[in-house]
Formats: C-alpha cells, sequence, structure tokens
C-alpha cells in the first residue's frame, strides 16, 4: 500500500456491524487524480466490497483518474484500460511500486475510460 501522503479526506469505508471491511483512496495528483490503497479485509473478500469500493471512487474523482496496478483484469469491468501514455505523476507512482512495493507480477497504469461496469 502506498502510505505517502494520507489525508483523511481521501478514503472512503465500508462498514459492515460498524467494522471496518474495506477502504480506498482517490489521491490528487499533478494533472490527474490516481485511485490507490484499496483493500478488502480477507472474510469479506469476493463478497462485492472492492466492487462497490471502485465504484463510489470513480463518481468521486473529478479529474482524468489513473491507477497503477499489477491485477488490471479487476478494473477491465469499470472502463479502465491499460495505457502506456499517463501524466508524470503516474510515472512517478509506478517508479514507486517497482521499486519499493516488489511482487512477482508486473505493475501496469491503466485510465479510466468509460463506466462499462
Amino acid at each position: 500500500m502506498d502510505n505517502r501522503e494520507l489525508l483523511q479526506e481521501q478514503f472512503l469505508e465500508a462498514m459492515s456491524n460498524d467494522e471496518l471491511v474495506g477502504f480506498g483512496r482517490i489521491r490528487k495528483r499533478e494533472g490527474c487524480s490516481e485511485l490507490c490503497s484499496l483493500g478488502v479485509i480477507e472474510p469479506e473478500r469476493l463478497k462485492g466490497v472492492g466492487k462497490q469500493l471502485v465504484r463510489a471512487l470513480i463518481q468521486k474523482a473529478d479529474e482524468p483518474l489513473f491507477l497503477v496496478c499489477i491485477i488490471p483484469e479487476f478494473f477491465i469491468p469499470f472502463g479502465f484500460k491499460v495505457v502506456s501514455e499517463y501524466p508524470y505523476a503516474m510515472q512517478e507512482k509506478l517508479d514507486y511500486c517497482i521499486s519499493e512495493l516488489v511482487v512477482p507480477e508486473t505493475y501496469v497504469v491503466m485510465k479510466f475510460e468509460g463506466n462499462d461496469a
């Protein structure tokens, strides 16, 4: 999770019985917004919580919306497309992920291009 420049107002929370079960973040970047820090606690996964959060975060964004991820297939149904051209802020995020959040999968940058879901 990218824990840089955290501000409470950037986050949406998913609650169940007064318990936090998921969260997501829209981070304002230079020239765009970034959907990031999406998470759902393990017992609540595969129940639609992440999908609800993504839909709500898309509605919250007021600039072109991008994200960096390793699971593009999750975001494609919402209207995100893998792109090779993006604002410098997203290149910085991609570089951060590759160097600091090392995983065996390949990171990609995606842009919201229309709501398909």
